[in-house]
């Protein structure tokens, strides 16, 4: 087939006018989804700790949604290269909004935990499935405005999530925040299901479910699910229900490292047909790329879930007010970010906004780190304002490395694992952050009150703990609030640290180019494609002018 009758034949299945307007609001409604459905629970988990005298569970709201989608999101990735994106992806949204259905009628915080779960086994195929609809959609060289629109979606919803959540729970009932999901989610579900119709396959053979099945890590899988949970129930339980010396604790983390050793093994073995090749790791870009984004999201998710905490107990606020004390990150983050995305254009360069994310959110957690009862309005504003600005700045910078040092198929795949990381970040550190904060807190309250029973003070939730301690505990009020912000502050020191260990990815990276004419490596990470023109192949995957003519090459008489 000659290399303009190819190209033209992939340009053919490109959307134009309104009906690539309806397909992007339909996939911006999607990236809202997942977005808001990651924090908008976090300034109404006070209330809902409250209602269910569920404070002990207070990490696994999170941590539910995040374990499963943090599970299940690369096994997506490969599904979607085997498969019918379009049913795919329908199934995804279907799965997520059937787990908002859950959580929003949930009688018991076991039944809203099973429901988060479920959302985010949906949400792992969401961000996905949505990103390669869009570059079947769009050609190559006005794909960036549109991923980079969807992932803004995404990263400004889950900004204002909580100050959506605060008027929701005040104003409503917190049950709103998940049938928020219901409108949002139908009109993905109608655009994606009138409007996409993926490109035939070249080998016009039918492949079913089980044809991609056999293309997973299924061992690999075996072994990384039950290290995450080990891993999650160690974190969750350690330090509060059970002392971390104990037998159970114990037995969960030794599961978790031999597990995670066992996976690490098979990933070696398996090369490209594992759930992460390691090759693509071993890169050194995409390894400081990684770690960046670990230490940034992190500190990120710990400060979304436990500032909201700190507003309602120590600060002693409303949900509703708590949220819009959010809108100082809000409004920092979303000028940031267009603002270092133009920066990053004009320099070509990513690498001195890494740095600059580095150093403005280890000054922000240092100043958060000293939050207390007598902290200001001025100070605690500046100090998120601060760190709206350096998240802005630097959280989007990975997914653009990954995109510079790698080519072809490599670039989903680096792509998919920045993602995932930020996921994994999260299912973890909502529950370090979680045990942490329980475990202090109980510490806190036996030395400063001991006349105070430390599971009535838990029981009670952190929502209006002020006027319930007055009515248990008035003369003991005082001492209950200072513990809980002596808790609070070693919370807050997690997130110091972890954005000073980002520096060992901001500092290390490999300088390299943004411009047109930067030199990418091939899909193997050891060749160039300079001056080769990038087309999609039916799967959505980037394919070089040159390996078109090769096929062209090899196909003729």
């Amino acid at each position: 087939m000659p290399l303009a009758e190819s190209t033209a034949e992939v340009k053919n299945t490109y959307s134009h006018g309104s009906k690539l307007i309806f397909i992007c609001i339909g996939l911006f409604m999607a990236a809202l989804c997942v977005g808001l459905d990651r924090a908008i629970i976090n300034t109404a988990v006070p209330k809902i700790t409250t209602e269910f005298n569920s404070l002990s569970d207070i990490g696994w709201y999170g941590s539910a949604y995040l374990l499963t989608s943090s599970c299940f999101q690369l096994m997506y990735g490969k599904l979607y290269a085997e498969v019918n994106i379009k049913w795919l992806f329908l199934i995804a949204v279907t799965i997520f909004e059937v787990g908002s259905i859950v959580c929003a009628a949930a009688p018991s915080s076991l039944a809203l935990i099973v429901g988060r779960a479920v959302a985010g086994l949906g949400s792992a195929g969401i961000l996905v499935g949505a990103f390669t609809i869009i570059a079947q959609s769009v050609p190559l060289h006005e794909l960036p405005k549109y991923t980079g629109t969807l992932a803004g979606a995404a990263g400004i919803a889950q900004m204002v999530g909580p100050t959506i959540g605060g008027v929701l729970t005040d104003k409503a009932t917190w049950r709103w925040c998940f049938w928020i999901n219901l409108p949002l989610g139908g009109i993905t579900i109608a655009t994606v299901f009138f409007l996409v119709h993926p490109p035939p396959r070249k080998d016009k053979k039918q492949k079913t479910i089980k044809h991609p099945l056999k293309q997973f890590d299924i061992l690999g899988n075996i072994f990384f699910i039950p290290a995450t949970v080990s891993l999650l129930l160690a974190l969750e339980w350690g330090g509060g229900q059970y002392q971390w010396s104990n037998w159970r604790i114990i037995l969960l983390l030794s599961i978790f490292s031999i597990f995670i050793l066992v996976w690490l093994y098979i990933q070696h073995r398996q090369g490209d047909k594992a759930t992460l090749p390691l090759r693509i790791i071993k890169m050194r870009s995409m390894a400081c790329a990684v770690w960046f984004t670990f230490c940034i999201s992190s500190l990120l998710y710990i400060f979304l879930a436990y500032v909201a905490v700190w507003f309602q107990t120590v600060r002693n606020v409303s949900a509703f007010q708590s949220g819009i004390n959010f809108l100082a990150i809000t409004v920092a983050q979303s000028v940031s970010v267009i603002m270092s995305g133009f920066f990053t254009s004009k320099i070509g360069y990513y690498v001195p906004q890494m740095i600059t994310s580095t150093v403005v959110c280890s000054l922000a957690s240092g100043l958060i780190s000293r939050f207390s009862i007598a902290t200001s309005n001025a100070y605690w504003i500046c100090s998120l304002v601060l760190l709206g600005l350096g998240m802005g700045i630097g959280l989007q910078q990975p997914v653009m490395a990954a995109q510079t040092v790698l080519a072809g198929g490599d670039v989903a795949i680096g792509t998919s694992v920045v993602i995932f990381m930020i996921t994994m970040s999260g299912t973890i550190f909502y529950s370090v952050g979680n045990s942490v904060l329980q475990d202090r807190l109980i510490h806190e309250l036996s030395r400063r009150v001991p006349d105070v029973d430390p599971s009535v003070v838990v029981g009670a939730g952190a929502n209006n703990l002020v006027d319930a301690m007055r009515k248990i505990y008035p003369q003991y009020v005082d001492g209950i609030l200072a513990s809980y912000e002596a808790a609070l502050q070693r919370v807050f020191l997690i997130s110091v640290i972890l954005a000073c260990l980002s520096a060992f990815g901001s500092f290390f990276i490999e300088w390299r180019s943004v411009k047109k004419d930067k030199t990418p490596k091939d899909a193997s990470g050891d060749g160039e494609t300079e001056g080769c023109e990038v087309v999609k192949d039916e799967t959505g995957r980037g394919k070089t002018s040159s390996d078109v003519r090769g096929e062209a090459s090899t196909s003729a008489p």
